[in-house]
């Protein structure tokens, strides 16, 4: 077995995509290869230990402080969307931000992983496998997709910072991240989601997703972030969609009144 059919299987295994032949096919090439079958069982225990970690949901107080920042740093005008993506990555990054422990053990699975594909000096391993200089883009693809499905909030965050380092994102990676912003259910996961989209607004495939995505969303948070984009990137085509938006009995006095005043600014 190559390198990366290896570290595909790992990650395949691990989230029970594997027939029974394939699965027994990997353990019979774990038994035969003590030494990759120990980092097997490290990325394994870190892998389980994410489930336990909990993600706090966005509080009212960060809902607060969410407001207060978007008011005091984006003015009308501001029609750039580069001093607005920075402003709000920096505060998503803060309020759904893993604890210590968190980074850790993600850094443990890609030591681990990095083990196998860098099997030679210590110190190059070290260099080389905390950079993700010997991981393909089509394996980090792969990564990201594995973990967008994972019943675990933990995991499926940490799909979508893998998404993050991905240079150049295909398509079924962008289309994975609106599905995730359309669908997931907890709030830390879409704000990440919306994050890394940014990354692509140039991309008319996700202008459209986040326009769509738009009447999708009932998290105060996220419709408020969703229209601050919108108003930064002077997105026309989201009128309508904050309109049927508005049209939501349950919706917020304050964050409606949000909405009406960013459709003035867009229109």
């Amino acid at each position: 077995m190559d390198k990366e059919k290896f570290q595909v299987q790992v990650m395949d295994y691990l989230s029970g995509l594997l027939d029974e032949n394939e699965q027994m096919e990997f353990e019979d090439f774990l038994e035969d290869y003590p030494e990759q079958k120990g980092q097997f069982q490290e990325i394994q225990a870190a892998w389980n230990r994410l489930d336990k970690l909990t993600i706090p949901e966005p509080s009212m107080k960060m809902d607060a402080r969410f407001y207060e920042m978007l008011h005091s740093k984006i003015g009308p005008k501001e029609g750039k969307s580069g001093t607005f993506e920075n402003q709000v990555r920096a505060f998503l990054r803060k309020l759904w931000r893993p604890q210590l422990a968190y980074g850790m053990l993600l850094l443990c699975i890609g030591l681990g992983i990095g083990y196998f594909l860098n099997s030679g000096n210590t110190s190059d391993l070290i260099k080389t496998s905390v950079v993700s200089n010997t991981e393909t883009e089509e394996i980090r693809e792969k990564l990201v997709l594995t973990l967008l499905e994972q019943p675990s909030a933990n995991k499926r965050l940490q799909g979508v910072s893998e998404a993050n380092k991905i240079k150049r994102a295909e398509e079924k990676v962008i289309k994975a991240l609106l599905q995730t912003l359309n669908n997931d259910p907890n709030v830390n996961v879409r704000l990440a989601a919306i994050e890394s989209l940014t990354n692509y607004v140039g991309e008319p495939l996700v202008r459209q997703g986040l326009v769509q995505s738009i009447v999708q969303q009932r998290s105060p948070i996220v419709q408020v972030t969703l229209a601050n984009l919108m108003v930064a990137l002077q997105e026309k085509e989201s009128v309508e969609s904050f309109k049927k938006l508005m049209q939501v009995k349950e919706m917020d006095s304050s964050v409606k009144k949000k909405l009406e005043h960013t459709i003035q600014q867009i229109i």
